[in-house]
């Protein structure tokens, strides 16, 4: 009898102490969902869905057993040595599972991607794709594609399929032209890395939106949207709003041209673009839903692109977070982005970026102490976004532009110095925003580089996204109080007791000034929200090792909370980062907003046999792709 009236009493707990009592019992961590799911998935169809449960009540997740490195069986349609001679048959290379170089090539950035195709290929022209796309549907098999493969989430590999790498296809070339409104235009290919683009299209004389990661792919950026947050965006607007021209293969292997009113066919054919077939609006911003991109025209802005000045700041509180809406939305001239970055000791190894990485939590852990605050600084990056800025940003500009407006800007004393100057030595002298403002452009810059060098597959990485917001409200309490990643916590690297190597916030204002004269009349297809001018968007990452137990329980764990307070707002996410949204929600919609419709159109006239379908895509709502579901 007692039994019965444990369990009675048990099941009319409040949700919220059913929870509780599960937490105290068993743990949720990424690493215990694989475990079991891996287990349960042994001989069982690599399609299959696998959900875990912690305790009687909670939910931890639900993972596709092609996630769980278990030995689920693939449902494949044909044989894979019949698609591999198919294949072979082709000018390009060719590798399946066999190969002893399979696994380095299948890898992508973010190790938790552990999907396996039958064959991965590497195209050299159009008519290698148009011929790869034929044979797949031969044998009845899907395509996944990769330009660079930085996404945090897994949208470019896929279980079982062909798997299409464009890294042969990296042009890139300068020139005068007058289709260009600045007189200068790029063609740059698709499977090209932002970090090549940037070498050869020196920064100190040219700008243009580009990936911040040095590693990411071109295709994936610009098909995606495309934002930079230090600047570009703010000056010149989206990288899709910069294309002028696209070459592409579509489904059936046909090859066309794309521009702003019609699509050309290789063989003569044109077809004028309407609102239900305009390929050129739904390649900028749902292009992997609609067809292989293997160049683009991109505008090129003749003057330098500026770099920002970083000034350190406090935000103690939720009203000191909203302060810098005020800030964003009094000016034109400057475009802001709020950093704050934790790294363990060790993380970097780069011979300049290293020993600074080193002394930074010190320097930062002597900074609160000797300013009597109870938080950590944050990084503001000022970027000064008007025409014929140059180069740099000022300091000393941007710093009593911030104090002029409230912001808490560290004070210039010499006691802040001598804390700053422990992240490097000697460096440089003057006031403290000057000193820090050298060395911390110096850190960043060595960080692109050593982030260029990564290799796939050695972190994990979770992250979430939310755009568009009208105020800080919804996340500032997670980011001032969050006991591991949040700016109140105790030590620097209290993350480390979750097990994270490298975690980071950026808080993008958005300011816009304007955008290229194409796309006035074009516009891309992602979800833009433009009408609601001055916007806040949000973004926390953290990486680890793949053997981490808890690291994906901060984000979760803050994603969960801000979701519960935007609960009948309005906001957006950028495409390239996670749709993990609770359960039930239609990422789709947050990505492309009101344009879904009209894409869903595109891709029934341009793709009726849905061979772009990948997580994330148009036609692809299945939450269990995430990665890490919260």
């Amino acid at each position: 009898m007692l039994p019965i009236l444990l369990l009675t009493l048990l099941l009319w707990l409040p949700d919220e102490t059913k929870s509780q009592l599960d937490r105290f019992f068993c743990s949720c961590a990424h690493t215990e969902l694989i475990k079991h799911c891996a287990a349960y998935c042994n001989d069982k169809p690599c399609e299959s869905l696998c959900e875990y449960k912690c305790g009687w009540f909670r939910v931890c997740g639900t993972i596709s057993c092609s996630q769980t490195g278990s030995t689920c069986t693939s449902t494949v349609s044909k044989n894979t040595q019949a698609l591999a001679a198919a294949l072979n048959a082709g000018s390009f290379r060719v590798l399946t599972q066999a190969s002893s170089e399979y696994e380095h090539y299948r890898k992508v950035f973010n190790a938790a991607c552990t999907a396996k195709p039958k064959a991965i290929v590497f195209p050299n022209t159009p008519e290698d794709v148009a011929f790869i796309l034929k044979t797949a549907k031969s044998f009845g098999d899907t395509i996944s594609v990769r330009s660079g493969g930085h996404s945090y989430t897994c949208n470019s590999l896929k279980q079982d399929s062909v798997h299409i790498i464009m890294t042969n296809f990296n042009r890139i070339k300068l020139f005068d032209t007058t289709r260009s409104e600045t007189g200068k235009a790029a063609w740059l290919g698709t499977g090209a890395i932002w970090g090549n683009v940037l070498r050869s299209i020196d920064p100190e004389v040219y700008s243009y939106p580009h990936g911040q990661c040095r590693s990411v792919g071109v295709g994936g950026y610009l098909l995606g949207g495309g934002v930079n947050w230090l600047g570009t965006y703010n000056k010149y607007g989206y990288g899709a709003e910069g294309i002028i021209e696209m070459k592409a293969v579509l489904s059936d292997g046909n090859l066309v041209t794309v521009t702003p009113d019609k699509t050309v066919f290789a063989d003569g054919r044109v077809v004028q673009h309407t609102a239900a077939n305009n390929l050129f609006f739904g390649l900028r911003g749902a292009g992997s839903s609609l067809a292989i991109v293997t160049e683009f025209l991109y505008t090129i802005h003749k003057e330098p692109e500026t770099r920002p000045a970083i000034i350190l700041a406090w935000m103690e509180t939720e009203d000191e977070v909203e302060k810098m809406m005020k800030a964003m939305s009094s000016t034109k001239k400057y475009s802001f982005m709020v950093n704050h970055q934790i790294s363990k000791i060790g993380f970097w190894s780069r011979p300049i970026l290293s020993p600074i990485m080193l002394a930074f939590p010190g320097a930062m852990q002597a900074l609160k102490f000797s300013n009597r605050k109870s938080t950590f600084p944050v990084q503001i990056m000022v970027t000064d976004i008007t025409l014929g800025a140059g180069r740099t940003t000022s300091a000393a500009s941007a710093a009593k532009y911030l104090k002029d407006q409230g912001v808490d800007i560290l004070v210039d004393n010499i006691v802040n110095v001598l804390a700053i100057n422990q992240i490097q030595p000697g460096s440089v002298t003057g006031g403290v925003h000057f000193v820090f403002d050298r060395i911390a452009n110096l850190l960043y810059e060595e960080i692109e580089k050593e982030q260029e060098s990564w290799k796939a597959g050695v972190w994990s990485s979770i992250s979430l996204n939310y755009g568009s917001l009208a105020s800080t409200r919804s996340f500032s309490p997670d980011f001032i109080n969050d006991g591991f990643v949040g700016l109140r916590r105790g030590l620097f690297l209290e993350f480390l007791r979750k097990d994270c190597s490298f975690c980071f916030w950026m808080l993008h204002f958005r300011n816009r000034l304007g955008k290229p004269r194409i796309s006035v009349n074009n516009p891309i297809s992602i979800r833009t929200d433009e009408n609601q001018g001055n916007t806040v968007e949000i973004n926390l990452t953290c990486m680890f090792p793949p053997s981490s137990t808890s690291c994906t329980d901060v984000v979760n764990g803050i994603r969960s909370k801000i979701e519960s307070r935007l609960q009948g707002q309005t906001y957006s996410k950028y495409y390239n980062f996670p749709s993990c949204s609770k359960s039930g929600s239609d990422w789709r919609r947050l990505y492309w907003g009101q344009n879904l419709d009209q894409l869903m159109s595109i891709k029934r006239f341009w793709d009726s046999g849905d061979t772009f379908n990948h997580c994330q895509s148009l036609t692809n709502n299945d939450a269990a792709c995430c990665p890490f579901p919260s």
